[in-house]
């Protein structure tokens, strides 16, 4: 990734956060994970289907392997001009009078490179967030992908977790995941408590898995 970042020549069409972004160095995963910085992303959608559906709300929240920084939790809000189905608000929550006041699509991924230049983003499944994030990219700038070190909460549990391993998980839900942790369930539904729920779940996977000791491995973890 630190390659492809290195190898895009700047476009006189990039927004000025693209520029910074892509200015910026990935981190370093040779480091000890302890010593990096990350930002726990979900991105809420009217769907999974990266060539039709859209990106509804964008929500973070930075933090480390010891602690959460509970005053950068964001949630964006992004308007555009699909209705919400009724099925889509009964899993998310999101309503077409939030969309209305919410910001254009092009300032929401702004602002998300703002807060995740220079840092590991983390997901749940991180395969929806890649996966929208790349159509947008492409789309909107031509590129094929945006250079990114991803983290992936339900990755690590299979590959590193003894019920994981041996699929003894009988659902890998970030909620059922939680629970399994013995971590408290929110009675709320966003993008930026599932982001949290998400930081809170790599922690204790961290600690419990002893992921630690892979060191300059790190690169194993990601999705």
């Amino acid at each position: 990734m630190e390659q492809l970042r290195r190898s895009l020549t700047p476009s006189a069409v990039w927004s000025k956060s693209v520029q910074q972004y892509m200015a910026t160095p990935l981190a370093d995963l040779s480091v000890p994970i302890s010593q990096l910085e990350f930002v726990a992303l979900d991105i809420e959608t009217t769907g999974l289907d990266f060539s039709k559906d859209k990106m509804l709300s964008i929500g973070t929240v930075n933090f480390n392997t010891e602690s959460i920084n509970l005053a950068t939790a964001s949630e964006t809000f992004i308007c555009n001009q699909q209705v919400v189905q009724a099925k889509t608000a009964e899993v998310n929550g999101i309503t077409s009078n939030q969309l209305d006041k919410g910001q254009p699509l092009d300032l929401a991924i702004d602002k998300l490179l703002n807060t995740i230049r220079g840092k590991v983003v983390l997901a749940h499944n991180a395969v929806i967030e890649k996966g929208f994030l790349k159509k947008y990219f492409l789309e909107r700038y031509q590129l094929s992908e945006l250079p990114c070190h991803y983290f992936d909460t339900l990755e690590i549990e299979k590959k590193y977790s003894f019920a994981g391993r041996t699929r003894l998980h009988s659902s890998y839900y970030l909620g059922d995941l939680r629970n399994h942790y013995k971590l408290p369930e929110y009675s709320a539904h966003s993008a930026a408590i599932d982001a949290l729920s998400c930081a809170e779940l790599f922690i204790v996977q961290i600690k419990k898995l002893k992921l630690e000791q892979y060191g300059a491995s790190i690169k194993l973890l990601k999705s």
